[in-house]
């Protein structure tokens, strides 16, 4: 493979968006690697650009990966500048990590001890398992399942580990806490807890942060699918070092999707700029691969319980796009809806439903959405790293 375009539609997006969607991989096969010195030798590739897209679609610590295993570092056809630039991305998000698995760790142990039920969403589950390597996913916070008859038993140890709910203050030190407006949007538009903080008093961790969530669906979703159900279904797993708890693989995927789902139509999200980032479609393409034909049926009975077509359909279809060999046709099919209309909008959530006029692949690369979006989204900084 040769060509420019890898990806239906890709043909007229700037070179350096084209280089991130061809390193968006797990491991890159000769195809892939060809394309990808093919287009770091074009002159007019701007590496300012790729550099700033990879760190905001969260995927500098795997470039910094490729460029060491694939040694783009080297002289020749396709060498990248100022290597050191990606592959200490990538050590530096090790130790980060690292980090933040002694801390979650010991968050998990504390559960247990105080026999509070939980569940651990994405992150470490999703770097440990599929990726294989903490140190190519970049986290931040902890994202734990919990029935919300235990928030408040969850609250009494957070807080003895130091937690607070707020943001950190700018001197890196204290916790100020959320102000009415955001605690009033949060308690009537998420269904989760609003997120608790501490210090990491250390440049690779600046704060640790960890949010409960109550329900995968959100409250004007029209769905619900609480916490509760989920942990009962849930399955033991080693996270962290730790003897932990996961949702079984069903409720897995769909919380993946859901997730996506939220963050790409949600007028907050947009407005923080986080709403569309290819680490989150890389993520769900990495858990479908590993599903068999008996895994997609079990899944897709899940998705008729919650009745949660539409949802799974928007993340599949778009992951799709982007990981043409990850969902199977037959799937896509069946979970098709009649109207394909609701692909292109947003906002339906926060009852200001709009369109989009820039295309999906476009919108990918476009630095900033909120303009387009309005000024709707509330000024809570929940960390562009979740």
């Amino acid at each position: 493979m040769t060509t420019d375009a890898p990806l239906p539609g890709t043909d007229e997006l700037p070179s350096h968006a084209r280089l991130l969607l061809a390193l968006a991989r797990l491991h890159l096969d000769d195809g892939h690697l060809a394309l990808v010195r093919s287009l770091a030798d074009r002159p007019d590739l701007d590496w300012g650009a790729f550099t700033d897209a990879a760190a905001r679609h969260k995927l500098l610590p795997l470039v910094g990966r490729h460029v060491h295993r694939y040694r783009l570092d080297r002289k020749g056809p396709g060498t990248f500048p100022y290597p050191w630039v990606f592959s200490g991305a990538y050590l530096a998000n090790r130790e980060r990590n690292h980090a933040l698995s002694d801390e979650f760790g010991r968050i998990f142990r504390e559960f247990g001890a105080a026999g509070i039920r939980y569940a651990v969403r994405k992150g470490f589950t999703l770097a440990e398992g599929e990726y294989g390597d903490p140190a190519l996913r970049r986290m931040t916070d902890l994202d734990l399942l919990l029935d919300r008859a235990d928030a408040a038993r969850a609250r009494e140890v957070l807080e003895r580990l130091g937690y607070l709910q707020g943001n950190l203050a700018a001197d890196g030190e204290r916790v100020e806490p959320f102000s009415r407006e955001t605690q009033v949007f949060w308690r009537l538009n998420l269904s989760q807890q609003l997120p608790y903080r501490k210090s990491g008093h250390r440049a690779a961790v600046p704060e640790f942060d960890v949010d409960l969530t109550h329900d995968i669906f959100q409250k004007k979703s029209g769905r619900t699918a609480p916490a509760a159900e989920l942990l009962d279904r849930a399955v033991p797993r080693t996270v962290c070092g730790t003897d932990s708890w996961v949702p079984d693989p069903e409720d897995r995927l769909l919380d993946l999707c859901a997730h996506l789902h939220k963050e790409a139509t949600s007028l907050f999200f947009i407005g923080e700029n986080i709403d569309l980032q290819i680490a989150k479609f890389l993520d769900v393409s990495l858990v479908v691969a590993r599903l068999d034909e008996e895994g997609w049926k079990s899944f897709l009975t899940r998705v008729e319980q919650y009745d949660a077509g539409a949802i799974v359909y928007y993340t599949l279809h778009f992951v799709d796009r982007l990981y043409p060999d990850a969902v199977p046709a037959a799937v896509l099919d069946r979970l098709r809806p009649d109207d394909l209309g609701y692909l292109d909008e947003f906002g339906d959530l926060d009852g200001q439903r709009a369109r989009w006029s820039l295309p999906f692949l476009p919108r990918l690369f476009q630095s900033s959405r909120d303009g387009e979006a309005g000024e709707s989204a509330v000024p809570l900084t929940t960390g562009a790293d979740a």
